[in-house]
């Protein structure tokens, strides 16, 4: 792998505050040191192309995901020879246009979170011939017809580390003598892949049994985004006043929380509530385990690896708009998973923390970087000047 190599990443920009962008924003950085790299955005950067941090980012379209633009950011990158580098895209790959695509060197981390994966996640990579870098085992398992390399997320844990619990709740004002049950997700699609109504259901059960608990919702809560009205399901499910404490609305959506700031609320938390109806990887899950605090998730796609230290409750599978499978989490799994992690002792819970803890080090980001992405991408290289050339058919 030549330290020359021009590298063009395609994803949300480093500052947004997107799963992807978390990741653009701690891997482009170390790739810089390998790579001549410069970061194609789709979202968090229009008009003009920004230098940060002596990375150059290349500017996107609204709502366009790259079609219109990746082309010429590859071309200013890579000076005109379009497959003069390697194009890496982290994104949902179906909403790319294949054919721009096979004008570049590509490789595409990508998320499968159904089972099997749905045939827009194929078709692209057979019109694309992009090669696939899966970001879970399971994801690694629906793509293996394509012989898909394996890189997973990853987080800092030096940041997503543990902080005394009295002093995380303190800091972020929630209630010392409480079980705090913690969901830190996205609200967006209606009905809600986080599975936010099988949440606040299992969380009325077991607050009806438990009125130590409170339930912290780290998320938009009005549905502006395509989501689910939340304030409206606390009512419909009965939670009384005072049981549920909710994240500042307009830093949500404006001043999104440093990873440092989040690390305190991740170490206030008892577990963090998290049951998918599928994951491509599920962060939150992680960086809460860095942080010490075991997870209950829905025992389906990413989620289930993701978690090492917590509960996996099971499911029922249900037919999705992408034409496959996700997971529906059974109410009455999540009530018994919250009553396991309410009755533990002391020192249960410590043995537990340890585990999380452990576990979540195996993804620390620079574990992540010389263990998989470097090895990926000298992969890549490889496969790309290993293609030989096809004779064209001409139709008679």
């Amino acid at each position: 792998m030549s330290e020359q190599t021009p590298l063009l990443w395609h994803s949300n920009s480093g500052w947004t505050p997107t799963g992807y962008g978390q990741q653009t924003g701690i891997f482009t950085p170390r790739l810089n040191e390998h790579f001549d790299i410069g970061v194609s955005t789709f979202y968090g950067l229009e008009g003009a192309r920004l230098n940060m941090g002596g990375i150059p980012n290349y500017p996107g379209v609204a709502g366009d995901f790259g079609n219109k633009t990746l082309l010429s950011n590859a071309s200013a990158h890579f000076k005109g020879d379009l497959r003069g580098g390697l194009v890496v895209t982290l994104m949902d790959v179906w909403v790319l246009d294949p054919s721009i695509i096979r004008n570049l060197n590509a490789a595409c981390w990508v998320p499968v979170d159904h089972d099997p994966a749905p045939a827009r996640v194929t078709d692209f990579f057979d019109a694309s011939g992009a090669i696939p870098i899966a970001m879970s085992k399971f994801g690694a398992k629906m793509l293996e017809k394509y012989d898909p390399l394996y890189v997973p997320h990853g987080i800092d844990t030096n940041v997503y580390a543990p902080i005394d619990r009295e002093q995380a709740r303190e800091r972020v004002k929630l209630p010392k003598d409480k079980f705090i049950v913690g969901m830190v997700a996205a609200n967006k699609g209606n009905p809600s892949r986080k599975c936010f109504a099988e949440a606040l259901l299992a969380f009325k059960k077991f607050y009806d049994m438990n009125d130590d608990a409170v339930l912290y919702l780290h998320t938009e809560m009005s549905g502006q985004f395509q989501g689910v009205n939340i304030g409206s399901l606390i009512k419909a499910v009965g939670l009384p006043e005072g049981s549920v404490f909710v994240a500042d609305q307009d830093r949500i959506l404006m001043n999104p929380l440093s990873p440092e700031a989040m690390a305190y609320f991740y170490s206030a938390f008892d577990v963090l509530l998290s049951p998918s109806a599928g994951e491509g990887f599920g962060i939150p899950v992680l960086e809460a385990q860095a942080c010490g605090t075991p997870a209950i998730v829905t025992d389906f796609s990413a989620q289930a690896e993701v978690c090492g230290s917590g509960w996996k409750v099971s499911h029922t599978p249900y037919w999705t708009t992408q034409d496959s499978w996700q997971a529906h989490p059974d109410v009455d799994d999540i009530v018994d998973a919250l009553k396991q992690a309410h009755r533990q002792d002391d020192r249960a819970r410590v043995e537990q923390s340890h585990r999380a803890r452990e576990h979540a080090l195996g993804y620390d980001v620079e574990t992540v970087m010389s263990d998989y992405m470097l090895p990926a991408l000298a992969e890549v290289e490889r496969r790309i000047a290993a293609r030989e050339p096809k004779a064209l058919k001409v139709a008679a």
